[in-house]
């Protein structure tokens, strides 16, 4: 695909996420509308897509050990990034505990509902696929590995990660995540109607999802953190996608599988672990200020990282 019609489909996206801007601040004020709103679109409306995309995809021609291998052996780099981080930085008191586990956060979780409102208006059904696999690959790791040092940093060992692990199983994304990989490989032939309602609903949160991020930006004084959200920034936009890029090319992804998980790997962090921050002692406001920074630089980095593979893919 030219790089021209990839940008296309990346403006409506982002428009939509200023749309949402805007009608928080100018119209729809209240919190609590915004929060309702998003209730319904985690636990109906995406799981709704999730299931309907992996119940009609051909699972048998995804790469899924080298998508795996892909993107797990890039978060581990990033892992590795950030240990070096903590004993430069925190051991030495240049940066306090609780400002690292937010940058820890923000460079290693990704919003999932983003990357399939870009994947769906860019590609067909199969990126969408893909980015439901990389999902079932990537949540439940990074959910087990960023509450496992927030509870090692911050607390006395109060969350029990069985608890965690029990948590992470009712997840609803998790669940649809699961429900629908197993009857895309089981021989079960689901109800027409069934598949129309799941296909109604689904299709509903694409633009639910995308206005809540716009409304969820945070336009706040960020002199106050520019090392703290320089680093979170750089590992998140610039490093995890370039790593990606190299293993997938490393362990010959395709084309559109390899554009795919470049993608996933470029999307800002999720808002989710604002909570986690908050409740665990984190710095939060650090937190929701990374979070709203990678909104906006996203709006340059995830063309520039299209480019780029538009220009590497040309040349292969």
């Amino acid at each position: 695909m030219e790089i021209s019609a990839l940008l296309v489909g990346i403006v409506p996206v982002f428009s939509i996420i200023l749309i949402g801007y805007f009608l928080k601040r100018l119209v729809l004020s209240d919190d609590k509308q915004w929060a309702g709103m998003e209730r319904i679109t985690f636990v109906l409306l995406i799981p709704c897509l999730i299931i309907k995309t992996l119940v009609e995809a051909n699972l048998s021609q995804i790469s899924i050990q080298s998508i795996a291998t892909t993107l797990l052996g890039a978060l581990c780099l990033v892992l590795l990034i950030l240990s070096v981080v903590y004993f430069l930085l925190v051991k030495n008191n240049r940066i306090s505990v609780s400002a690292f586990t937010s940058i820890f956060q923000t460079a290693t979780r990704w919003n999932a509902f983003i990357a399939l409102a870009i994947n769906e208006s860019l590609f067909d059904n199969i990126a969408v696929s893909l980015t439901a696999v990389c999902m079932v690959i990537l949540m439940p790791i990074i959910n087990i590995i960023n509450v496992s040092v927030l509870t090692s940093l911050l607390t006395n060992g109060s969350v029990s990660l069985i608890g965690l692990i029990g948590k992470i199983l009712k997840n609803p994304i998790i669940v649809a995540c699961l429900i629908g990989v197993a009857i895309s490989l089981s021989s079960i032939q689901p109800w027409a109607p069934a598949m129309d309602i799941l296909g109604i609903l689904g299709k509903t949160s694409l633009g639910l999802i995308l206005l809540s991020v716009g409304a969820g930006l945070k336009l706040a004084a960020f002199s106050n953190s520019k090392k703290n959200l320089f680093l979170s920034c750089s590992l998140k936009l610039f490093m995890m996608p370039a790593l990606v890029v190299l293993l997938g090319i490393i362990v010959g992804l395709d084309e559109l599988t390899l554009t795919t998980v470049t993608l996933i790997a470029a999307m800002p962090s999720a808002s989710n672990g604002y909570i986690l921050a908050r409740e665990m002692g984190g710095d939060a406001p650090l937190y929701a200020n990374a979070v709203s920074l990678q909104v906006l630089l996203s709006f340059v980095t995830i063309p520039m990282w299209l480019r780029i593979l538009s220009e590497l893919q040309g040349i292969a």
